[in-house]
C-alpha cells in the first residue's frame, strides 16, 4: 500500500508538470479580426483628391476600369493588417462579394480555409475549422427588403497548425430598415444570443451590426440604445471600451459627404467585439487612410486580441459542458502519456 501510495503521488507530481509545461508552451494570446470588405470595391475620396481606381465591381484590367481590388489596395491592406501578424487565426468577413469573396481574401492571406458566404458573411481561418460551420438566417422580414438576408455563422477556429486547440467564433451581419427597423435589429440580437448559447466554452462574436449607440443623432442619422443591451445582459463583453475607455472607436463611414471630423473621417462604431467568458486584452482598428483620401473601403475594420483559455472546447459542442470539458482535459493527458512511459517509477 506504501508503494502504491508514492507512484501515485508521482503520478500526480509527473502529470501536473507536464500539463503546466504544456500549457505554457502555447501561445498566451490569439488574435481574431473583421473587416466589412465592400466587395473590394473601395471607396472614392472626397473632393478633387486622387483616384486611385474606380467605383465599379470590376478587378480585371482586361475588362474595362478596375476597383480597389483589381488595384491591390485591398489586398495590401489585408497582407499588412492580417496576414503578416502571426498571432491573427481567424477573419470575419461581411459584404464579401464578387472580388472581395472568401475564396480571394484566403488565397491573399495564404491560409487554410473559408466558410464560404451567405449575402456576404464568412469566415476566413489560418489554420482551417475544427467541425463544420454552422449558419443562421436572421430576421429581415419586416425590412423595406426582407430578400435582403441577414446571416450570422459560428466556426470553431483551430488556434494552431495541427489544431490541438479551437475557439467559437462567430461573425454577423445585422440590418434593420423601415419603420420596424429598431424591433427587427432588437430580434436579431436575441436570436445571435440564442444561436451562440450552443457554445459549451469561451466564445466571441465579431461583426458589422449597424448599431451605434449615443445620446444624439449624427449625419442624419438616429442611434439606437436598445439593441446592445440584449449582449450586455447575456454577459457578453465589448471590447472597444473595456480597452479604450471612453475613446471614440468610430469604424464607419468613411469619405461620407459632409460627415465626420474632419470631413470624411469615420464617425460611428458599428463594428463590434463581443466575447463571453473570454476578457479582451487589446483592441485596434485597421484599413484606415487620411480623412478624404481614397481607402480599400467604406469601414475600417477591427483586431482583437484575447488570451488563451486555460481550457479549449474543441470540435462541435454539445449540450453537456461538463462531458465536453471532460474531453478536453483527456486529450492533454493523452499528450502527455509518452513522458510517463519512459519514466522509471521511484524506488
Amino acid at each position: 500500500m506504501l508503494c502504491a501510495g508514492r507512484a501515485s503521488t508521482w503520478l500526480i507530481s509527473v502529470l501536473c508538470v507536464a500539463l503546466a509545461g504544456l500549457l505554457t508552451a502555447q501561445p498566451r494570446t490569439f488574435k481574431i479580426a473583421f473587416y466589412n470588405i465592400r466587395s473590394g470595391i473601395g471607396i472614392q475620396p472626397l473632393g478633387r483628391r486622387a483616384a486611385p481606381f474606380a467605383e465599379t465591381v470590376n478587378c480585371d484590367a482586361k475588362s474595362g476600369p478596375i476597383n480597389a481590388w483589381g488595384a491591390g489596395i485591398v489586398q495590401a491592406e489585408l497582407v499588412k493588417s492580417i496576414k503578416n501578424d502571426p498571432l491573427v487565426i481567424a477573419l470575419g468577413l461581411a459584404e464579401a462579394w464578387n472580388c472581395g469573396s472568401p475564396a480571394h481574401v484566403r488565397e491573399t492571406l495564404g491560409w487554410k480555409a473559408d466558410s464560404s458566404e451567405r449575402n456576404g458573411v464568412a469566415l476566413v481561418a489560418r489554420y482551417g475549422f475544427s467541425g463544420n460551420v454552422e449558419w443562421l438566417e436572421l430576421d429581415t422580414t419586416n425590412n423595406k427588403n426582407p430578400r435582403d438576408t441577414m446571416w450570422i455563422v459560428r466556426g470553431a477556429v483551430c488556434l494552431d497548425a495541427p489544431c490541438s486547440g479551437s475557439i467559437d467564433m462567430y461573425a454577423a451581419h445585422w440590418a434593420g430598415t423601415g419603420p420596424r427597423g429598431r424591433e427587427t435589429y432588437d430580434r436579431q440580437a436575441q436570436q445571435s444570443i440564442e444561436f451562440m448559447a450552443k457554445s459549451a466554452g469561451p466564445r466571441a462574436l465579431l461583426g458589422d451590426l449597424n448599431v451605434f449607440e449615443a445620446n444624439a443623432g449624427v449625419c442624419g442619422q438616429q442611434p439606437n440604445n436598445t439593441s446592445l443591451t440584449y449582449l450586455r445582459r447575456a454577459g457578453y463583453v465589448d471590447a472597444w471600451p473595456t480597452i479604450h475607455r471612453e475613446s471614440e472607436g468610430y469604424t464607419g463611414m468613411l469619405n461620407r459627404r459632409g460627415c465626420g471630423i474632419p470631413e470624411g473621417y469615420v464617425w460611428k462604431r458599428i463594428d463590434y467585439a463581443w466575447s463571453k467568458n473570454l476578457p479582451p486584452v487589446n483592441i485596434q482598428r485597421f484599413g484606415g487612410v487620411p480623412p478624404g483620401e481614397a481607402a480599400p473601403s467604406d469601414h475600417l475594420g477591427i483586431v482583437v486580441e484575447y488570451a488563451v483559455p486555460a481550457v479549449i472546447f474543441n470540435g462541435d459542442y454539445g449540450e453537456n459542458g461538463s462531458t465536453q470539458r471532460s474531453r478536453a482535459t483527456e486529450k492533454q493527458l493523452l499528450s502527455v502519456a509518452p513522458l510517463l512511459r519512459v519514466m522509471p517509477l521511484p524506488p
